[in-house]
């Protein structure tokens, strides 16, 4: 769980790579490449060779901000399927390219985490549990039709 209260996916990084970063066990960063920002709690350990961020697919979308642009995309929850390539393997397979791309990462700092309440709001009062994530009634608007 973050110092926010939010319950992260984790994302194991190598202590060296830890090191080079400023990471410590705990602390959230952010994941991000050309096609957006996902957010997770770092996990220091030696168990994943230097160099490489290894986190879960799979995991619950809870998109902080978006303007339609998938650069733009801040997302909570730490998909990372909203940063993995879209293109498939090859012309002869047809699957997605999800087990190793390119990616930075760096621990957010509290500052930062401040813009980001102050620029989306609704993005963090949304109804959440630590347990499942993001409640239906945190997307739900009541009305319509």
């Amino acid at each position: 769980m973050g110092y926010d209260g939010y319950m992260y996916e984790s994302v194991w990084l190598h202590p060296e790579t830890a090191a080079e970063r400023g990471i410590e066990y705990g602390d959230i960063v952010k994941i991000y490449n050309e096609r957006g920002t996902i957010l997770a709690g770092a996990y220091v350990t030696q168990r994943v060779i230097p160099r490489v961020a290894r986190i879960d697919h799979g995991a619950r979308i809870d998109l902080m901000a978006t303007d339609g642009e998938e650069s733009t995309w801040i997302d909570r929850g730490g998909s990372n399927n909203l940063i993995s390539p879209i293109n498939v393997m090859s012309k002869n397979a047809t699957g997605q390219c999800v087990s190793g791309y390119l990616c930075e990462i760096e621990k957010v700092e509290p500052n930062e985490m401040e813009e980001w309440r102050q620029q989306y709001p609704e993005a963090f009062a949304r109804d959440y549990d630590p347990a499942y994530g993001t409640l239906f009634s945190g997307w739900v608007e009541e009305g319509g039709a």
